[in-house]
């Protein structure tokens, strides 16, 4: 008896103990939620907002905007036909800007109406839809463009991997309904690519994707349906173990782990109050409907054939594969397992352009992959490749940044290329125009390249005659010529020319005189400034929102910005510069002495501790200690950090350091386009991130690129910036 009083004492204070308000233990209550077994129902408080989505996916196709308000989906002002005929996306943003416009307008009218008993029309039935908060209401207007032909075109083209999706999810003991989720990413989409950098049919960015899968200038595992499914199973069961709700760890899928932690630790598990009063930066409209078109979408793929009549399912392609114990050239895999440079392409979705095209090899321990018809026994006929032909390292990248005064010509004699060859690599434009610390990337080629070290050193007295062309043309001797301007428009110097013409007095030249030169002239190869708008495009004042428009007048850059926006109108016979000046080198200190290993680099965007520590092959924990960073401090762009090259060649770490940039330009472009550049000037209270989200999300490191002799982190009130605004290049994406 004495015993059990004792129990149920002990009892009582322990449930005291872990009930008191002071209790950590208490403040984030755990549902009892199961890793596999879940049920996911709609909470009450999200129904309008999973209804609305519902609609978007099984009603509502391409050809219908919904014009809504963006807090309350049960509002819905209007649906607007845009035609049979797909409208190019500005033209649609205009005709959805007038709908918008419209109800804009008619919300701050009853705003201003004392009587509202008396509003009649449309007013009224405004009125009625919204009810309060007309002039807020007014501000928070957005158009949502239908999807049902893209679902129904997705889950047609999901049966080609969603058996082995849901096998995956089983294996990480992770529910079946997860398979879901690629729907509401990319409508199950290979080459799903988001201007933030989101790639493949999870829509994995490059940070998220390389803590779970291979991320690289060769092989970029997120494009690959099944291997990304991997990584999006153990992404998926780290959230959930972390914040121990389902809701809330499929959010974190969109908005990140730690955002949904500290919104956890400040709503608990409430999610319908997480979505309607957490505050973040980067939770807006996206992160807050993401679980809602998760549950929305789920139930119009359970309801399939009731929504979507007449399904074409795809079927799975058998696959058989194999890991490379070598490194192979792609013409090699395409002789010896017969097939061509597009069928590898399409089985292996992960093979980067630069293992396509020959310049990188398919790495080693690659599980390469092919239709089991077209390849029976990748074994043995990878045993018929020679030995000669099989390799134990990859291809060197070869880059060269522009320095004043390249060429093109230039670039190509002194590498042994072509100009087709630098031009069709790197993206360049019929008037071969180059920039001032672009990085180029030079094609394989025969000859050998010098040392950086050594072309730092060339100037016109030092180059060798060996260097130019045998081929001479004839050339006019202008007014105010001399054998340095001569040398220089062609590409050569003072030395060569006076051998070639076997000049007594090479400063004896006069207007007209006859003179042999190397055939690469260069006149019409100009190197850019850093000014690149300047000479790329026509600065005009946008008068579209005013009554009558007036003539585009031509202004200079300097000149301070007139309020409103001014536009940048391009000229259609320039190419936009699409490369973005090269990152700072490695440095070493001059004081410091001459053995010394540790350099000095400066931060670029996107950039983190991890990457210098994968490229330097360091530590982490070694690069915090050798800079004085503590655990959780941060780096920024344009800090200078110290690295200790003890274990790599400096230039070695930039040959990575370049390619990881590449690829995401490469990425970039590939996807999307500028259509135009905007300029305006930086309001009050207005952040970075604002600015580069007004349309599709900019990439800080292409905002930076028009904008180089400005810091974009700390921007004045008042400072006119360069945006690009940019534009999918497939018009269904």
């Amino acid at each position: 008896m004495l015993e059990s009083i004792r129990i149920l004492i002990f009892s009582f204070v322990f449930l005291a103990i872990s009930w008191f308000p002071g209790n950590s233990y208490a403040s984030i209550p755990h549902e009892v939620h199961t890793l596999s077994d879940y049920h996911f129902t709609v909470p009450p408080g999200l129904q309008s907002k999973v209804e609305f989505w519902k609609k978007i996916y099984s009603e509502y196709s391409t050809k219908h905007a919904v014009v809504h308000d963006i807090k309350n989906l049960d509002i819905v002002y209007e649906v607007v036909y845009l035609g049979e005929k797909r409208l190019s996306r500005r033209a649609r943003e205009r005709k959805l800007e007038k709908v918008k416009k419209k109800y804009r307008n008619i919300l701050r009218k009853i705003a201003k109406t004392k009587n509202k008993s008396g509003l009649k029309g449309e007013n009224k039935r405004v009125f009625q839809l919204v009810k309060k908060d007309f002039y807020k209401a007014s501000r928070h207007i957005r158009a949502q463009l239908g999807q049902k032909d893209r679902f129904r075109e997705g889950i047609e083209r999901s049966g080609l991997y969603l058996a082995e999706i849901k096998r995956i999810l089983k294996q990480y003991g992770l529910p079946k309904e997860l398979s879901v989720l690629p729907h509401v990413e990319s409508s199950f989409q290979i080459g799903a690519y988001s201007s933030a950098g989101a790639a493949g049919i999870w829509q994995f960015t490059r940070g998220t994707g390389r803590l779970f899968m291979r991320v690289g200038y060769d092989v970029d595992e997120r494009r690959d349906p099944i291997l990304a499914t991997h990584g999006a199973a153990k992404l998926l069961k780290r959230n959930f173990k972390s914040v121990h709700s389902w809701p809330l760890a499929v959010t974190a899928y969109n908005h990140g782990l730690q955002g949904m932690k500290r919104a956890q630790k400040k709503f608990g598990n409430d999610f319908v109050k997480v979505v309607a009063k957490y505050k973040s930066r980067t939770f807006g409209f996206a992160s807050q409907n993401f679980y809602a078109e998760f549950l929305a979408a789920l139930h119009v793929v359970k309801n399939q054939n009731k929504y979507f009549p007449n399904l074409v399912i795809k079927k799975p392609v058998d696959m058989v594969s194999f890991s490379l114990p070598d490194y192979i050239g792609i013409r090699t895999a395409m002789n010896y397992f017969d097939m061509s440079r597009d069928e590898i392409a399409k089985a292996n979705p992960s093979l980067r352009r630069p293992v396509l095209n020959g310049e990188k090899r398919i790495p080693k321990g690659f599980h390469f992959q092919a239709p089991a018809r077209k390849v029976n026994n990748l074994v043995a006929r990878y045993g018929q490749i020679p030995q000669k032909i099989k390799y134990g390292s990859q291809l060197r990248s070869k880059w060269y940044t522009v320095r004043r005064g390249d060429t093109l010509s230039g670039v190509a004699l002194r590498f042994g290329t072509t100009i087709r060859s630098l031009k069709g690599f790197n993206n360049i434009g019929r008037r071969n125009r180059i920039y001032v610390g672009q990085v180029l990337q030079l094609p394989r080629g025969n000859s050998k390249r010098r040392p950086s070290y050594q072309l730092a050193k060339l100037d016109s007295k030092t180059v060798s005659s060996k260097n130019f062309s045998t081929k001479l043309v004839s050339y006019k001797v202008r007014r105010h010529d001399n054998l340095s301007k001569i040398a220089k428009r062609f590409d050569t110097n003072v030395r060569h020319l006076t051998s070639i013409n076997r000049f007594r007095n090479p400063n004896a030249l006069y207007p007209g005189q006859r003179i042999k030169v190397p055939s690469q002239e260069i006149v019409k190869e100009q190197v850019a400034s850093k000014s690149v708008i300047s000479r790329n495009f026509k600065l005009t004042v946008d008068h579209s929102n005013t009554a009558t428009k007036k003539k585009s007048v031509p202004v200079k850059i300097a000149r301070a910005v007139p309020k409103g926006t001014l536009k940048v109108a391009r000229n259609s016979n320039e190419s936009i510069n699409r490369n973005r000046p090269a990152f700072k080198p490695v440095s070493f200190s001059p004081n410091t002495s001459s053995d010394s290993k540790i350099g000095t680099i400066t931060v670029d965007f996107d950039e983190t501790l991890s990457h210098y520590a994968e490229w330097s092959l360091l530590s982490v924990r070694e690069l915090r200690k050798i800079n004085r960073i503590g655990k959780k401090g941060a780096i920024s762009v344009n800090d200078k950090l110290r690295v200790n090259f003890a274990k790599t060649l400096p230039v070695k770490f930039d040959e990575k350091r370049q390619e990881y940039h590449k690829a995401i330009q490469e990425d970039f472009f590939n996807n999307y386009e500028i259509s135009k550049l905007t300029i305006r000037s930086v309001e009050k209270g207005e952040t970075l991130w604002e600015m580069r989200n007004e349309n599709y999300t900019i990439p800080l490191w292409l905002l930076s690129s028009y904008n180089a002799d400005k810091d974009i982190r700390s921007l004045s009130v008042g400072e006119p910036i360069v945006i690009p605004v940019i534009i999918p290049k497939d018009k269904n994406a």
